[in-house]
C-alpha cells in the first residue's frame, strides 16, 4: 500500500484541527511520499510543490513569497510534464469556463492584492495553465486534478487577500490540494 493517502489524510486532519506544530512533520512528507516511482518530469513538479509546502509552513511575507515562487515553478513543471500526454482535448468551448473563472477571480482580487498583485497574477496564470494542460490530456482524473488545484489555491487567495475564511478552511485546502497532486500525477 502506498503511504501517500495516509500522509495526506493525516495532514488534512491536522490542518482542519489547527494543529500546525504537528504539520511540521506531515506536510514535508507529502510530496516525497507521492513522487516515488513517478517519471522524472512529474517528480520535478512534485518536488517543487514539496518545496512550496515547506515554505508555507512559515507565516512571514518571505515564506509566502518563497512558497508562491516554488509553486509557480511547479506549475511550469506540471505543464511540461503533462504536455506529452496532450490529446487536443482543449477546445475554446471547454476552455471558456476556466478562463472566465480566472478573469473573475483576478478582477475580484485586483484591488486587494496590493504589492503582491503582479506575482499573484503571474501565479494564477501558471495555475490556469496547469488546469488547462490537465484538461488537454483528455484524462478525467488528470483534468480533475487541475481543477482541484485551482479550487485549493482559490480558497487560499480568498482567505489571504479578501478575508474569506470557510469553516475547516485549512482542512478543505489540504484535502483539495493533496487530491489535486495525486490526480495530476496519476498514470
Amino acid at each position: 500500500m502506498r503511504i501517500y493517502p495516509l500522509v495526506a489524510l493525516a495532514d488534512t486532519l491536522l490542518a482542519a484541527s489547527g494543529r500546525h506544530r504537528e504539520r511540521c512533520v506531515t506536510k514535508p512528507l507529502l510530496m516525497p511520499a507521492l513522487l516515488a516511482g513517478k517519471p522524472r518530469p512529474i517528480q520535478r513538479a512534485l518536488a517543487l510543490g514539496g518545496a512550496g509546502d515547506v515554505a508555507l509552513l512559515g507565516t512571514s511575507d518571505l515564506a509566502f513569497t518563497a512558497g508562491l515562487g516554488s509553486f509557480l515553478a511547479g506549475h511550469v513543471a506540471w505543464m511540461a510534464a503533462l504536455r506529452p500526454r496532450s490529446r487536443g482535448a482543449v477546445t475554446p468551448a471547454r476552455a471558456a469556463p476556466y478562463l472566465a473563472a480566472w478573469v473573475g477571480l483576478n478582477a475580484f482580487l485586483w484591488k486587494r492584492t496590493g504589492k503582491d498583485r503582479v506575482p499573484v497574477l503571474a501565479y494564477s496564470a501558471a495555475l490556469m495553465g496547469t488546469a488547462l494542460a490537465g484538461l488537454d490530456t483528455g484524462d478525467p482524473a488528470v483534468a480533475a486534478g487541475g481543477l482541484l488545484f485551482v479550487a485549493s489555491d482559490t480558497m487560499l487567495s480568498l482567505e489571504r487577500f479578501a478575508g474569506v475564511h470557510l469553516p475547516l478552511h485549512e482542512g478543505l485546502v489540504m484535502a483539495s490540494y493533496t487530491a489535486a497532486q495525486a490526480l495530476l500525477a496519476s498514470d
